[in-house]
């Protein structure tokens, strides 16, 4: 088996793993492979195991099918030896369980509302096509000279003295000065690969020019300019990513409008102290300062 099966592989025996802790329903006349136990491993779960790997060539399939048993043989045995000595019983592992089953079911409902979404038009993909020429006809690729600062409170001073520094060499002395620590990366980024708010702000600046962006964790980030140039893309090149994006839109919607349907069809109560989380704010961040 080749090797890069190996970390998907592994994926799938633990995002499949809590769910052993319970007796799954079997597909009606699957074929045993193989017993644990008292427990039966069946074909159609193994069918369904590799179908999470994606594609795979005959031999490949063969392989990945060998070392998948294996590996849930070893996953059944521990599962049954945590439930020999109770851990099945602890009040974490029972709440770990629980919220697997959860998960799973949340996505199976979700599944089952988009699954027959129909594919967006050629009207739909022209459309967005045209709307956004700044990720296609006037795509650009910039060269960004980053750094990632731990303000530790003291963002304002970091904004005034980079507003003040005649150059990038200068700001970076003054870090040094100030005992402000962070990690610099030269980066090549696409126009798809920036948030929309930042891509806007990257557009009107001249290379050289900085802007001063909000990080995490009370982080701030310095974004130089260094280079930007054209890299348009045609609507043929484009058309695939507008269909995942678009279809990705359209599921969205359909799931948003249904979890709004069960909100309003089902009471919620809030203990004292908790209650509904505020509205996110559009993208969740400000616009880069430029300086």
């Amino acid at each position: 088996m080749k090797q890069r099966f190996l970390p998907s592989l592994l994926a799938v025996v633990l995002s499949l793993g809590l769910a052993a802790c319970e007796k799954p329903a079997k597909a009606p006349g699957s074929a045993v492979v193989a017993t644990v136990g008292n427990e039966k491993i069946t074909e159609a779960e193994l069918d369904f195991a590799l179908s999470k790997l994606g594609h795979l060539s005959a031999e490949d399939a063969k392989a990945a099918r060998a070392k998948l048993l294996e590996a849930w043989i070893d996953q059944h045995l521990a599962a049954q030896a945590a439930k020999k000595a109770g851990l099945d019983k602890q009040p974490n592992v029972a709440m770990a369980v629980e919220q697997a089953q959860r998960q799973i079911l949340a996505e199976a409902y979700a599944e089952s509302r988009i699954k027959d979404l129909p594919k967006p038009t050629e009207a739909e993909i022209v459309d967005y096509f045209n709307k956004h020429p700044e990720l296609f006809s006037q795509r650009r690729i910039f060269r960004i000279q980053e750094l990632d600062l731990d303000a530790a409170g003291r963002s304002a001073d970091i904004e005034n003295q980079l507003k003040q520094s005649a150059s990038l060499g200068d700001f970076i002395a003054w870090l040094q000065q100030q005992g402000i620590h962070g990690s610099s990366n030269l980066v090549t980024k696409t126009s798809e690969q920036i948030p929309a708010p930042f891509l806007q702000r990257l557009l009107q600046m001249k290379e050289g020019q900085v802007s001063l962006l909000p990080g995490k964790d009370g982080h701030v980030v310095v974004q130089q300019l260094q280079a930007s140039q054209p890299a348009p893309v045609t609507l043929e090149q484009a058309r695939g990513a507008i269909e995942r994006i678009l279809l990705a839109q359209k599921r969205k919607a359909v799931l948003d409008a249904e979890l709004k349907k069960l909100r309003e069809a089902t009471k919620i109560q809030y203990a004292a102290g908790y209650g509904p989380a505020p509205a996110a704010k559009p993208a969740d961040a400000q616009p880069p300062k430029a300086q």
